[in-house]
């Protein structure tokens, strides 16, 4: 369609996010960047990190004065802020469009908020695009949404096609205008950088094991090594901060030892000497994997465990041998790569015993970190659906309702435990395993010689951070 001809055609992304930690909107920089190519004028901001006014939405959206405003979403205590952006941009006859995991999931509830004209149901890019020639005049619905049409809820088909991450243009990062706050310290800043899209795996307390999510979403994918260096120079390129290091896991990364290969050998051939943190899982990873990342600057690792017992991780699709995780383990840290093991209390008819196979898991896998969580539902998994066949909760009725998913208090317990025992050990343990990964960490940014990281940590860490989120969001 010609330009001129086009009566929708600026868009302005917001990232609402929540005041506690500055994250940069690396979905919301990937879809900008492919509308821009596609001849749309583009801006983005982000408010992670922030606190945010009224008066400075409204002044921000003014200024751009856009057509549309897209806010990317996620549940929790940033849905607070991301209706108050999407109340005033309606108030200043904005047409608005959510997309991210929460209207994905929820996209009839999101829908009916009163200020929310559409939502994107997976992948942004070309339904989006899809979605702007639909405003300006196309007779062909866009695939991958969800629309408001005469006061009615359309929800379209899945898309049929999905953006190859490894051609599509660099991520907009050169429209943050203050970058810097992605990068704190003088010295030896990570960059988070998009690696990857989606999951291969279904667990049940994740929003990957949902079916809109799996079939609005696309398969998994990951970026090469080669095209993924070629974002850390283009962000490092944007600010005079120090960067050396890369966030790439998301929420998966190594998948098979081929795929490691093949990633190791790009970075080698580079030429680069760049740490870098990973996400894998106990039953793809492999000794030779281990000797593969150590040997290009894998400085970090998440590891997805959840449970000692055999019958969870069965209905997860997470069978972990214990005698293969501790050596891939102490082969990992023998190799100076810090070690984080996710765990989780509280799951579908667990038992004490159960309870105690994982603390056992836990003693007897020795990781940098062991990271604990209660379960807490997210709306649209197996697990949650559980909560409600059992009225362990009742469904939200409104968005509001959903601000407290995801925080340290808001619990469903769908075990066979009593409440008060579950939040007994869960508690306990915590606090042992979270005291021994500080000490762990600080001792990592001593080694490295990251001194700014090192005092940092004391006043910014994990306990500090669930403080302030929990002590934050009950004060609304």
């Amino acid at each position: 369609m010609i330009k001129f001809l086009m009566k929708f055609q600026k868009v302005l992304f917001i990232a609402p996010a929540t005041e506690f930690g500055a994250y940069p909107p690396l979905g919301i920089l990937s879809v900008a960047a492919y509308l821009r190519e596609k001849g749309f004028e583009v801006g983005v901001t982000d408010y992670s990190g922030l606190k945010l006014t009224k008066e400075k939405v409204k002044r921000d959206i003014s200024k751009f004065n856009p057509d549309i405003v897209a806010i990317g979403v996620l549940t929790g205590p940033g849905l607070t802020r991301a209706i108050m952006v999407s109340d005033i941009a309606k108030e200043l006859n904005k047409i608005v469009v959510w997309g991210g995991p929460h209207p994905t999931i929820l996209p009839h509830l999101t829908l009916s908020h009163p200020a929310i004209d559409a939502v994107i149901m997976g992948e942004g890019e070309y339904s989006l695009e899809e979605y702007l020639a639909y405003l300006n005049g196309s007779n062909q619905e866009p695939k991958g949404m969800g629309l408001k049409i005469s006061n009615k809820i359309k929800i379209t088909p899945a898309q049929d096609k999905f953006i190859d991450i490894n051609t599509k243009p660099m991520p907009a990062w050169e429209l943050i205008k203050d970058i810097d706050k992605y990068f704190p310290y003088s010295k030896y800043n990570y960059v988070l950088l998009e690696a990857n899209r989606g999951c291969p795996y279904k667990c049940g307390f994740c929003h990957h094991a949902n079916e809109d999510v799996k079939s609005y979403g696309g398969k998994f994918r990951n970026l090469s090594a080669k095209r993924l260096l070629e974002q850390f120079d283009y962000v490092k390129t944007l600010t005079k901060k120090h960067i050396s290091r890369m966030d790439i896991g998301g929420d998966m990364h190594l998948t098979n030892q081929s795929f490691t290969e093949q990633f190791v050998k790009e970075l080698k051939e580079s030429g680069r000497h760049i740490g870098w943190h990973t996400v894998s899982r106990f039953d793809v990873m492999t000794e030779k994997m281990v000797d593969l990342i150590s040997d290009a600057g894998c400085e970090g690792i998440m590891l997805g465990c959840e449970s000692g017992s055999p019958r969870i991780q069965r209905m997860l699709g997470k069978t972990i041998i214990l005698d293969k995780a501790k050596k891939i383990t102490k082969k990992l840290r023998d190799s100076g790569i810090m070690v984080t093991i996710t765990y989780m209390m509280g799951h579908p008819d667990e038992t004490s015993e159960e309870i105690n196979l994982t603390k056992k898991f836990m003693k007897e896998i020795s990781a940098d970190q062991n990271l604990l969580q209660i379960y807490r539902p997210f709306p649209g998994t197996p697990y949650f659906d559980l909560c409600l066949r059992e009225n362990k909760l009742q469904m939200p009725k409104s968005l509001k309702e959903y601000v407290t998913f995801g925080v340290l208090g808001h619990h469903a317990n769908i075990s066979k435990v009593p409440v008060s025992v579950l939040l007994r050990e869960f508690y306990k343990e915590n606090a042992y395993e979270q005291t021994r990964y500080f000490i762990n960490q600080q001792r990592f940014f001593l080694k490295k010689q990251m001194y700014d990281q090192f005092f940092d940590h004391f006043k910014n860490n994990k306990f500090t951070f669930k403080i302030k989120e929990f002590l934050t969001v009950s004060a609304r």
